[in-house]
Order: C-alpha cells, then structure tokens, then sequence
C-alpha cells in the first residue's frame, strides 16, 4: 500500500504468519501495532530495518518488535516483505541462510534457505544412501518447480516423515512438489496442484522481472500476502485463519480476480473452494464499486439455494470484506433467491403469499385433496404422479397452457402420458392452479415467474451490477431465468456479469436447469476447479465412490466428472463399524468422541451428521448420557464460539466442515429413510431419489476434513462398500 508521498509497500510471507501463530498474543499485536502505524503513516513511523550479521541475503534485514523478539524482512526498493518473527537468536540463525530468488520460470519471489544443503551431507560409498526421491531425477524436479540450489538437501530426505518435520526448510512450492511427487501423484496433478499447468508454454520465453512487479503475480500471490489497509492486516494477523481470506491458488485468484464479457459458470467437487472463488468475486467487483465514485450505490447481488447457505456466506464475507457489507449503501448483498424474489414481489404489492414451509405449505396440501375429489385420474395414473408432474413438469419448467403442456419433452420421467392423459391432467393442474390464486398462495416457481414477468414489462432500476450464484445445482430452472432478467443480456454489454458456481454431484435436490435454456450462455466459458483442500485423499476417494457410476449433468446439459479431483493431504483410512444393533452404534460414536477429545480435539471440530431429524435427537440424548456436551445447529446460523460436538442432519451440514465426522445409521432399513420414498410415482423416480441420497451421502463425508467414521447395524446400506 502506498502511503504519503512516497511509502513502503508491506507484504506478508506465508511463513511469517505461520511463525506469528507460534509466539504469545502480546508479541504478535506488538508486530501488527508496528506494521499497522506504518500503513498508516509512514514518514511518522519510520521501519528502522538493520543488518542481518552473516545473512547470505543483503536484502535481509531485521526490525526490533521488543527487548526479546525479532522480525525478519526482506527490504528491496519500496517493497518490504516480512519473512519470519522470532525470538532475537532463533531469528537471527533462521535469516542467516535464507535468500529471497526472482524465479521466472515460475512467476514467483521464492524464499531458499541456502543453509539447508550442506546441513545432512550424503555419504559417499560404494553402495548408495537410499532417499526419497532417489528414483526422481534432478531434471524432472527442476521442471516441477523444484530450485536447483535446494536439490542437495533433497537427496538427504530419507522418509516422508522427515520431509514434513522439514517443511519450514524448504521454500512452499517446493514443499508442494515433493509432498506430492513423494506421495505418487503423477507430474500432471503436480503441476495443477502448484499452478504449474498453464505455464509450460510461457515459461521458457520469460525474462528477469523486477522485485516490485513478480510479487503481485497470482503465483507469487499464493505465499504472499499484500494487505491494502490497516484492516486488512488487522484481520489477518489478529486471527487464527484457514488461509482462504488470504492466499488463493493462482487458478483461483485467477477465475476470481480477472474481468469477463460473458457468464461464466465454475464447476468443482467438493473442497476445491468454489464458495472462496465466489466470495473472492463478490469483493473484488465490490472493490471496483468502491474506487469509482461514478458507481456509487452500486452492488454486487451473492445469491444462493437456502436462507441457511446465505447466512453462512454474509458470516465469511465479514471476515473477508466487512466494509463492503457495513457501507452505506451495502456494496455486498447476500441473500437466498427465494427471499430475494419474495422480498421484490412484496415492494411491488404483490397480493399473493409464497409458500416455503409451515401452515402455508399444510393449506397448500389440503388444497391437493380437495382436488382429487372433484377430479377422476385418467387409468395408470396415482395423485403422487400428478404432484411430481406438477412439480417437475409443469412448475420446473413454466408451463402456462396446455398447448405447450402437450409438446413439452417429458425427459426423465418414468411413465410414459400420451395426450388423452396429458389433457385430463391439465384440467387438474388448471383447477389446483386456480385454487391456489383464490387463496393467494404461491409456490417459489410461481413468484420466479411473477418477478420475471414484471422485470421484463417494466425493467426496474436495479442496483446491481452483478450477480453471483453459489450451490447453482440446486437451483431450477426459474431461478436462473430470473437471474438472467436481473442482468439482461443487453446489459452485459454495459459490464454488468453473472458469475456462477456448482457441482451437481453434491445435487440433494431435485430441481435442475441447462444454463443456455435459461438464456444464460456459458458454452465455452466453463471453468474447472480440481484440487480438493479440504479433505484427504482417503476421505475424497470414499466418497466419490458414493456417486461412482451415476450419471451427473454439468449444468449445461453435458456431463461432469471427478476423474481429473486431487486432495491435497492424505490421512487415515475412513472407518467403517458394522454394529450388531443401533445402541451399540450410539455407544461407539460416544467412545469414538471420547478417544478423539483425548487427544486433544476440540468438541466444536466434532459432528455427526444425520439423515432424519428425530435421529439427531437420539444421538444427543446418548452423547449426553455419556457426558458429552453437544449442541444442535440452529437452521440459521452455526454457534462457533459455542463449545460442543455439532449434531445435525446431513442437509443442515452443507457448506460447512469439521475436523472429525461421525455418521451412523448407515443400515439398509435406515438408509435411504423409508419415507423418503412417498413422492416416488414410478421406478424412475425412485432411482432419482436414491441419486439424491448418494449425493446426500457424498455431501456429509466430504465435511470431514481429517477423520471420518461410518456405522450400520445389521446388514449395510447398498449405497456404499463396506
């Protein structure tokens, strides 16, 4: 950040917000006083850098922080970037071997520690020493990112035990090479691992770069932080951060920070950090509002599937942008579609009431009945077939008449309705329609379709200059044609975008939509995200075996896959328990909680997750009797600063992740629930549902990050292998 009339730019080295998290609390708010009075005004708070005795680096320097700790910079130019914080010897013997490289071929500042390669050295003999990487050549880790420099003290490297006890010895990207080269991934998934992929062809035709202009590179920018205000730092360095608020991988900060022409759809399994990108867009649109006094009043719309989902995203957005939420106007706007389009209806005096839940949702059922009484149903047909065609017909698709009733494309419904019967359901569809009008209710399609319908007769002036969709699998197709009439196409010629994100292997519902029959485009404006940084290996290939085999659309009528998905981490195996009966399961979730908070895992890191509402009181009644403390998520919001394991259902776990997860009940009576096939009216609907429940399934397992346990009494659930 530049400030007064001149000023030092202050970045952040990953490794320095590492070293902060290891010393007491004083020291680190004394470092964030120093670096936040400078931002501030840096002519009043000059950054007295001195000498490194024996640093190898000229660049390297040192700044007081108190009578016992250090910090440790690298100062060339108007940059100075913090390496490390320590005690005053301790920082002292870190800085005296590290050197700070320009490296083009990678498109990053890296920082060596020179020292490291002649700390172990290799013994000559007649037979050699083996190493880890003995059976990698030295030409192929150079072209993976590996530094030639570091390329001694890798061949000292004896275990992958060793290389992680190692890693602050080695710069982070070639951290992330060897662990994953040591681990079996092939030099493909290395290089879309590092951001490595898109460069094979820039690479060898770059030259030097100067200091100032490598470290704002998006690769640079995956190790190196470059606050723009005081708050910005604040936030970083005053709390425990996973890292996404801070570095992205390039292929991230890449599909979130550059400027399209078109919609753009972003596609990615579970923990590749399609929400970060989401949220990453939203502040950096937002950021554009803020800096042109020209756009004041504009705002970025953050839409997605549930009230719950939004309230999630508004809690991470406030530690990433806050000021963008608290302006005045807001400059964020995080809201659920459904509220969206109620809210909107309700300024326009819309009469009728839309229906989610509750009272509303019972009169709406009764109204069913009263019109199967007055109706006889053509032959072969059940009222649970006339509701799902109601539903996944008629409502999903906006049919109106029963012209377009007659010609509409029945794909994936089960049993075949020619047009005799066609016609005798539109009579029943026109009467629950006409019924429901007369009471003024409305389902969520019907509000989608009224919001539309005055969008396009009467464009409004609406704030937004952009909108971005998060869990997109969920939403159907009105949703999206509404979201194509708050940015018209036409509009999109006045820089206005619709960015959105999704995965339908984790679809738990049963709405669908193909972008370009919305009148979004997206057809060559996809984006894959491939690596997983949430979960293990072993966790991620578990559950990707849930869905193994089931067709999945790409939201665009296409297909998806997770052939190309790459975790980051790899870990234990997830456990599966076969139980004689569900007390015993209960018994050993508890034993489980037990062993786990023993060493030393925090109880709000612990869930289990559920697939039926009264099973999670069941488990808190036993985790209760075992002395556990537990708290059930209330539908809004998660209680972080509230201790205890979260019990829940699977669909309120969604967007959320914990360190442990416990799911139980997995038996084939219990798994899909019996009654979760009432709206089933033919076979096809029936393997529709147990879809959702495979995606239901592979939803929960991916909230685990490190530990996940699986349990069933009696025989399995088929949906997995045990």
């Amino acid at each position: 950040m530049m400030t007064g009339r001149v000023g030092k730019r202050l970045s952040y080295h990953i490794g320095c917000m590492k070293s902060l998290r290891n010393l007491p609390d004083h020291v680190a708010f004394r470092f964030m006083t120093l670096a936040g009075r400078y931002m501030f005004d840096s002519f009043r708070h000059e950054l007295k850098l001195e000498m490194v005795d024996g640093a190898r680096d000229s660049a390297i320097k040192f700044l007081h922080i108190d009578k016992r700790h250090r910090a440790i910079a690298c100062a060339i130019g108007r940059d100075v970037m913090f390496l490390h914080v320590n005690e005053h010897e301790k920082a002292s013997s870190w800085a005296a071997g590290r050197r700070v490289k320009l490296d083009p071929m990678t498109n990053r500042v890296r920082v060596i520690n020179g020292c490291n390669a002649t700390a172990v050295p290799i013994v000559t003999s007649a037979a050699p020493v083996p190493h880890l990487f003995m059976h990698v050549a030295d030409k192929q880790l150079c072209a993976l990112g590996v530094l030639e420099e570091e390329l001694p003290a890798i061949r000292t490297i004896r275990s992958l035990e060793a290389l992680e006890a190692g890693e602050e010895d080695f710069d982070p990207l070639t951290y992330q090479v060897l662990y994953a080269v040591a681990i079996g991934y092939t030099d493909d998934e290395v290089n879309a691992l590092t951001g490595m992929s898109d460069q094979s062809q820039t690479a060898l035709h770059r030259t030097e770069r100067a200091f100032d202009t490598l470290i704002v590179t998006e690769e640079s920018r995956q190790t190196i932080f470059i606050p723009e205000t005081q708050d910005d730092l604040r936030r970083a360095l005053d709390a425990d951060l996973s890292g996404w608020e801070i570095f992205l991988h390039p292929v991230q900060r890449k599909l979130a920070y550059q400027d399209y022409d078109d919609p753009v759809l972003v596609l990615g399994g579970a923990g590749t950090g399609k929400t970060v990108v989401a949220m990453h867009r939203a502040k950096h649109l937002a950021d554009q509002i803020k800096a042109d006094p020209s756009r004041s009043g504009e705002r970025v719309l953050l839409t997605t599937f549930t009230a719950n989902a939004a309230k999630i995203l508004e809690a991470n957005l406030r530690l990433l942008c806050p000021e963008h939420l608290d302006a005045l106007p807001s400059r964020i706007e995080v809201i659920s579609l459904d509220l969206w389009a109620a809210h909107f209806l309700k300024r326009r005096n819309h009469a009728r009431e839309i229906v989610f839940f509750g009272e509303a949702r019972e009169r709406l059922d009764q109204l069913w009945q009263d019109v199967f009484v007055d109706h006889a149903l053509p032959e072969g047909v059940s009222e649970t077939l006339v509701k799902a065609e109601w539903t996944q017909i008629v409502q999903a698709k906006g049919v109106i008449d029963l012209h377009a009733y007659l010609k509409i494309p029945r794909t994936g419904r089960g049993t075949a309705l020619d047009r005799h019967k066609r016609a005798a359901l539109w009579q029943i569809f026109e009467d629950y329609r006409a019924r429901m009008i007369l009471l003024q209710l409305a389902e969520p399609d019907d509000a989608y379709r009224d919001a539309i319908e005055i969008l396009s007769a009467e464009p409004a002036k609406l704030p937004y200059a952009a909108v971005i969709v998060d869990e997109a699998q969920e939403m159907g197709e009105q949703a999206f044609r509404l979201i194509r009439a708050i940015i018209p196409q036409a509009a999109e010629r006045n820089g206005k975008s619709i960015f959105i994100v999704g995965d339908a292997h984790q679809r738990i519902h049963r709405r669908r939509a193909i972008m370009s029959a919305c009148g979004i485009n997206i057809r060559g404006h996809s984006r894959r995200l491939r690596l997983n940084y949430r979960t293990t290996q072993e966790i991620g290939a578990w559950a990707i075996s849930v869905v193994k085999g089931v067709p999945v659309d790409n939201l665009d009528g296409g297909t998806d896959t997770l052939q190309d998905h790459i975790c980051l981490t790899h870990g234990a195996e997830p456990e599966l328990v076969e139980c004689l009966t569900e007390a015993e399961e209960l018994s050993g979730v508890a034993a489980w909680i037990h062993s786990l908070s023993a060493d030393e895992v925090q109880l709000s890191d612990i869930a289990v997750l559920c697939a039926r509402r009264a099973d999670v009181d069941r488990v808190r009644d036993a985790l209760r009797m075992s002395g556990i403390h537990t708290m059930a998520l209330p539908p809004d919001r998660d209680e972080t600063r509230q201790t205890g394991v979260r019990v829940t259902t699977m669909q309120r776990a969604k967007g959320l992740e914990f360190l442990a997860v416990a799911i139980p009940f997995l038996s084939a009576t219990s798994f899909p629930p019996g009654d979760a096939f009432r709206s089933a009216a033919d076979a096809a609907d029936w393997e529709d549902i147990i879809t959702q429940y495979r995606a239901l399934l592979h939803v929960a397992a991916t909230r685990a990050k490190k530990i996940l346990r699986l349990s069933w009494s009696g025989a399995p659930t088929g949906l997995i292998q045990p």
